[in-house]
């Protein structure tokens, strides 16, 4: 296992919860919050209308060696939208390194 520091600034895939892609990102880390931070999001628009013409939350977010589950949500902070992706397991047990692998998603690579 590694630290969630070992998460950060890697190209990541957000899909819905069918396995649609939604948009790709740079992933960051909000270690006490639990989440992985969207930064330099592609298709910023698909992810509003996912969030709020869909109305979902569940995504699907696919680092280069694992997928895992989350709750997509956003703020509008200091005038700019910032998404971020709770996950479902503390960040540092990731362990992001061997072959791919899924959590929580099983299938849905």
């Amino acid at each position: 296992m590694t630290d969630a520091s070992a998460i950060v600034e890697l190209r990541v895939r957000v899909l819905d919860a069918d396995g649609t892609p939604l948009t790709m990102a740079v992933s960051g880390v909000e270690e006490d919050a639990g989440a992985v931070v969207l930064e330099e999001v592609e298709r910023s628009d698909a992810l509003m209308t996912f969030y709020f013409g869909r109305g979902e939350r569940q995504v699907v977010l696919e680092f280069p060696e694992l997928t895992v589950e989350g709750s997509l949500e956003t703020w509008w902070i200091g005038g700019r939208r910032v998404w971020q992706i709770f996950v479902d397991r503390p960040l540092a047990t990731l362990g992001l390194g061997g072959p791919a692998r899924s959590a929580s998603a099983a299938g849905r690579r």
